[in-house]
């Protein structure tokens, strides 16, 4: 019998570079693969739950600035006091590409940044790229001042 079953036959230069190339080629593919697949997976449904309770900060922010943007989940809501001193929440996401909107008091509209839309008070789309206008929800102040926004279908 001969001692060759028993050893291991070495590894050749040339497959042990194929198996760093081909480790290599593997792990850029999994880098690139990635963030494509997270991109395409829809978000979880953590969105808007039940209704959204301003902070003493927020409601101090919106007393100042007369705009609060809050979070609930992956939403952003915009609180906003309007001309008249009544409270507004519309969705602080813009339907064009989902920028951050803001509040413009000295122009009574909500604006987004990103592509200069615009939208009125309501949430209806007055210029720009946004193809459909922004969710509205339930603000209202409560009987001991704190702000209460319901969201959902307003």
């Amino acid at each position: 019998m001969s001692d060759q079953a028993g050893t291991a036959k070495p590894v050749s230069r040339r497959r042990f570079l194929d198996i760093i190339v081909g480790a290599g080629l593997l792990g850029w593919l999994a880098t690139v693969l990635y963030p494509v697949l997270r991109y395409l997976k829809p978000l979880s449904g953590a969105g808007p739950g039940g209704p959204i309770k301003l902070s003493a900060d927020e409601a101090t922010r919106l007393e100042r600035e007369h705009y609060v943007i809050v979070r609930s989940g992956t939403s952003r809501v915009l609180v906003f006091e309007d001309p008249a001193q009544g409270l507004r929440a519309l969705s602080a996401k813009c339907t064009h590409e989902g920028c951050t909107v803001q509040y413009l008091p000295g122009e009574s509209i909500v604006w987004c940044a990103c592509h200069n839309g615009r939208y009125g008070l309501d949430g209806r789309v007055l210029a720009g790229p946004p193809p459909r206008p922004l969710a509205q929800y339930d603000a209202q102040r409560d009987a001991d001042g704190s702000i209460l926004v319901k969201l959902g279908k307003s």
